[in-house]
C-alpha cells in the first residue's frame, strides 16, 4: 500500500518534472541565441587582471567581522590628530600606517600598496583614499589596479557603470544572467555581454518564455522565468467565443425542448381529436345494445355492463384531456364539486389503504386530476415504501393530502446518481407527474424523508349551498 502511494505521488509529479524541464531547455535557447549575436562588454582576461575583491560591492564597507566601532573611532583620531596610536588587532596596523603617512603627507609608491592588504579596515582600498587626496596632477596610473570598481578611475569603472552593485556581485558570484533597466547582462567563461531588450525580447517571444513574469516557473538570479501567456485581450476574444458558443447551445437546446414539447402537445391533441369520433359511435352501439338489454342473456348482460363502464372511462379520459390542453393559469383545469369525504374513501378503498378525514365538505376541486396525483403517490408507495400506506387529509385553510409510509424516502442526490432498475412507471415520473399537476392547480407537493411522506396542499373552494 505504502509502494502504491510512493508511486502515485511520483506520477503525479512528473508533470511539474517535465514543465521545468522544458522551462531550462527553453532559457538555454535564449541564452545561446543572445549570446551568439552580442558583443564583449568585458572579456574574462580583463577581469582577471584586477582582483575580485575590489570587484564586489562589499570593498566600499567596513569588515565588522575583524573590527568594532571602537577600532574606527581609534583610525579617526590618527587621521585627524595626526598622531601615532597603538593597536593589539593585527588587522589594523597596516591602516595605522597607512593613516599616519597619509596626515603627514608621506608619498607611497605602488610597490607598498603590492606589499599591503588592499582593503581599508574602514571600507574602500587603501589606493582609493590615497588618490583622492593627492591632485590630478600626482595621480599615478601604477595605482589604478587596486581601486575599487565603483571608484569612477577604475580601468573597468566606465564599461560597467551601466550595471548595479547587486547585478556586479551576482555576475560575480557565478550567475549567468541578470537583467537591469530591459538590459540582459550574460556572464560567460569568456567574459560578459550585455543584450538590450531589442535583442532578447524578440529571443523570448520565439521560444515562448517571460522573464519577468508575474508567478515564477523556475527562479534564477532575478529572473522570473515562466512560459509566455496569451494575451489578456486575446483571453477576453476567447472568453467571448466560448460564452456565445455556450449561448447558443444552451438556445439549440431550448429550442429543441421546446419544440418537442409542442410536438407532443400536437400529437396529444390530434389523439384527443381523432378519438372523439370512434367514442361517439361506441356509445351509440351501447344505447342500440341498451334498447334491447332485456333479451340479452345474464353473461351478456355482464359484458354489457363491462363495455359501458370502459365508454365511461374512455369519454371522461378525452374529454379530461381536452380541457387540459385548453387550460390556462388563468381558467385552470375543469373543477367539480362533490364530496370530498366520498371521493377520498372510493380511490383509498379502490387502492386498499386506510385513512382518516378531519371533516367531510363539499369542495369544487378539479377531482380527476386530483385522483390522478393521489393514485400515483399510492403506487409509488406500495412500491418503492416500507410497511403500511396510510392516507391522511386535513381540510382547513387549505386541503392538505399526506401518503405516507414508513421507508426512507432518497434525497436529491441519492436520486440523481444512483442507477434506476425500476421499469418506466417508477417514482421519479410519477413524481413528476404529481408535481407537474399540483402547480397546475396552484397547490404543491412537499416531500419528507424519514418516514416519508408525500404532502399535497391546494387551495379550494366552498360550494356555494353550504
Amino acid at each position: 500500500m505504502i509502494g502504491r502511494h510512493y508511486i502515485l505521488t511520483l506520477i503525479s509529479l512528473l508533470p511539474c518534472l517535465a514543465h521545468g524541464k522544458n522551462i531550462q531547455n527553453q532559457w538555454q535557447e535564449l541564452y545561446q541565441s543572445a549570446w551568439q549575436q552580442l558583443p564583449y562588454v568585458v572579456t574574462q582576461k580583463e577581469l582577471s587582471q584586477y582582483p575580485i575583491e575590489l570587484l564586489k560591492s562589499n570593498a566600499a564597507y567596513p569588515n565588522f567581522e575583524q573590527i568594532n566601532w571602537d577600532d574606527l573611532r581609534l583610525i579617526n583620531r590618527i587621521a585627524t590628530n595626526c598622531q601615532w596610536l597603538k593597536s593589539d588587532k593585527s588587522a589594523l596596523q597596516t591602516t595605522i600606517e597607512f593613516e599616519y603617512a597619509l596626515c603627514a603627507h608621506t608619498r607611497l609608491n605602488s610597490d607598498w600598496f603590492k606589499a599591503n592588504t588592499l582593503l581599508h579596515s574602514a571600507g574602500g582600498s587603501f589606493a582609493d583614499r590615497y588618490l583622492a587626496s593627492r591632485s590630478k596632477t600626482e595621480l599615478s596610473l601604477a595605482l589604478l589596479p587596486f581601486t575599487t570598481l565603483s571608484n569612477p578611475l577604475h580601468p573597468l569603472h566606465s564599461k560597467l557603470k551601466r550595471l548595479s552593485n547587486a547585478g556586479r556581485d551576482a555576475l560575480l558570484n557565478g550567475y549567468r544572467a541578470w537583467l537591469e533597466n530591459d538590459t540582459l547582462w550574460l556572464a560567460g567563461e569568456t567574459g560578459w555581454k550585455a543584450a538590450p531588450v531589442s535583442i532578447w525580447q524578440p529571443i523570448a517571444d520565439k521560444t515562448k518564455l517571460t522573464l519577468n513574469g508575474d508567478s515564477c516557473a523556475l527562479t534564477y538570479s532575478n529572473l522570473c522565468l515562466s512560459e509566455k501567456q496569451p494575451s489578456p485581450m486575446l483571453l477576453k476574444m476567447l472568453l467571448l467565443l466560448l460564452g456565445g458558443i455556450s449561448i447558443s447551445v444552451i438556445a439549440r437546446l431550448s429550442f429543441l425542448k421546446h419544440k418537442q414539447r409542442r410536438e407532443k402537445r400536437f400529437i396529444l391533441q390530434l389523439l384527443t381529436h381523432e378519438l372523439r369520433t370512434p367514442i361517439t359511435s361506441l356509445g351509440l352501439t351501447i344505447d342500440m345494445f341498451r334498447h334491447n338489454f332485456d333479451n340479452l342473456d345474464d353473461n351478456s348482460q355482464d359484458v354489457f355492463w363491462r363495455l359501458v363502464s370502459d365508454y365511461q372511462r374512455l369519454a371522461q379520459l378525452t374529454e379530461n384531456s381536452k380541457v387540459y390542453l385548453s387550460a390556462s393559469k388563468t381558467k385552470g383545469l375543469l373543477h367539480q364539486s362533490a364530496s370530498f369525504a366520498d371521493w377520498l374513501s372510493h380511490y383509498c378503498e379502490k387502492n386498499q389503504v386506510t385513512y382518516s378525514l378531519n371533516a367531510d365538505k363539499q369542495l369544487n376541486l378539479p377531482y380527476y386530476w386530483l385522483a390522478i396525483c393521489l393514485e400515483n403517490l399510492i403506487k409509488n408507495a406500495k412500491q418503492h415504501g416500507k410497511g403500511e400506506v396510510v392516507v391522511n387529509a386535513i381540510i382547513s385553510t387549505n386541503l392538505i393530502i399526506a401518503v405516507s409510509d414508513h421507508g426512507d424516502f432518497p434525497s436529491r442526490w441519492q436520486r440523481l446518481f444512483k442507477p434506476n432498475n425500476h421499469q418506466s412507471e417508477n417514482m421519479g415520473i410519477g413524481l413528476d407527474i404529481v408535481d407537474h399537476l399540483i402547480k397546475m392547480m396552484n397547490g404543491k407537493l412537499t416531500i419528507l424523508r424519514n418516514p416519508t411522506r408525500c404532502i399535497l396542499e391546494l387551495p379550494y373552494e366552498h360550494n356555494s349551498a353550504n
